[in-house]
């Protein structure tokens, strides 16, 4: 007994294109070698898994310059408090009396140092076993 073939559901669409549009798709699909119909369905099925990407690309630009804008506040900030900082320190090293306290003062300035770096590392290890559970799922 023979099978009867299946047959295929092979829908189609249709456009209608300006003629500058349309000489660009012929000379196009010359130029790659293939049909217009293939040239199309390529084109048609890459925006279809495209789509939702494209329409994303807005709002991750803003995002992107939101981020920028935030980080240029932050980084201004950091600038006049890093200066202020700098004068509160050279008010205060230009009124030690003698070579004893500047030795003081330098000793006072080294193990405040080492504790930020310390606090820092603290932070940044608790911070990556955060994320090693976020990342591992």
């Amino acid at each position: 007994m023979v099978e009867a073939k299946k047959s295929r559901f092979k829908p189609t669409v249709e456009t209608k294109l300006a003629r500058e549009d349309f000489n660009r798709v012929e000379a196009m699909a010359k130029a790659e070698g293939v049909t217009k119909s293939e040239l199309v369905r390529t084109a048609l099925l890459w925006y279809l898994d495209h789509k939702e990407e494209i329409a994303a690309k807005p709002r991750e630009s803003e995002t992107v310059q939101a981020i920028k804008e935030m980080t240029n506040r932050v980084c201004a900030m950091l600038a006049r408090q890093g200066g202020l900082v700098g004068t509160l320190y050279e008010l205060t090293w230009m009124s030690l009396p003698n070579e004893e306290a500047r030795r003081q003062f330098q000793a006072a300035n080294s193990t405040a140092k080492q504790k930020m770096r310390t606090r820092l590392e603290k932070d940044e290890k608790e911070l990556a076993e955060k994320l090693s559970g976020v990342v591992k799922g």
